[in-house]
C-alpha cells in the first residue's frame, strides 16, 4: 500500500521538476545580470522577444536602495572599449515607451546585440557633493 502511494507521488513531483527545470533554463537563457560590489546598482540585460519591437538585448539599470543619489552617466564598455555614454536623464516615460525614473534611480538604457563576458557598466552617480563610480560586470 504505501509503495503505490509513494509511486503515484513520484509520478506527479518528477513531471512538475522537469516543468520547473526547463522554465529555469529558459529564463536564463534570455537574461543576464549583475550588481555593483557594494550592491546598489543591479544591471539587467534581457532579450528582446517581443516581434513587433526591435530585436536585441535591452539594458536596465535600477537602484538597488533609496538613497537620493543623482545619476550624471551610464557608460557600457566592451573590452576596455566604450560603446555606449548616457550622460542625459529625464524622468517620465519617453515616445517609444521607455520609464526612466530618477529617485531611486531605473533606466532602460541599451538595446544591441548579446552583451559578452567582456561587458562592463559603469554608473558615474553624485550623492552629498561628491561624485562616485560604481562597476557592475555582466557574467
Amino acid at each position: 500500500m504505501g509503495y503505490m502511494i509513494r509511486n503515484k507521488y513520484l509520478k506527479v513531483i518528477i513531471p512538475l521538476a522537469l516543468i520547473v527545470a526547463c522554465v529555469y533554463w529558459y529564463y536564463s537563457s534570455i537574461v543576464i545580470s549583475g550588481t555593483s560590489d557594494n550592491g546598489m546598482w543591479k544591471v539587467t540585460y534581457s532579450k528582446n522577444i517581443d516581434p513587433s519591437e526591435p530585436y536585441g538585448w535591452e539594458g536596465h539599470l535600477k537602484q538597488r536602495n533609496n538613497d537620493n543619489a543623482t545619476v550624471k552617466a551610464i557608460v557600457v564598455e566592451v573590452n576596455d572599449k566604450v560603446k555606449t555614454r548616457i550622460d542625459s536623464f529625464e524622468e517620465g516615460r519617453a515616445e517609444d515607451g521607455e520609464i526612466t525614473v530618477l529617485h531611486p534611480f531605473s533606466d532602460d538604457f541599451s538595446l544591441g546585440p548579446k552583451p559578452s563576458k567582456g561587458t562592463v557598466v559603469s554608473v558615474v552617480w553624485e550623492h552629498n557633493g561628491k561624485t562616485h563610480t560604481d562597476t557592475v560586470k555582466i557574467r
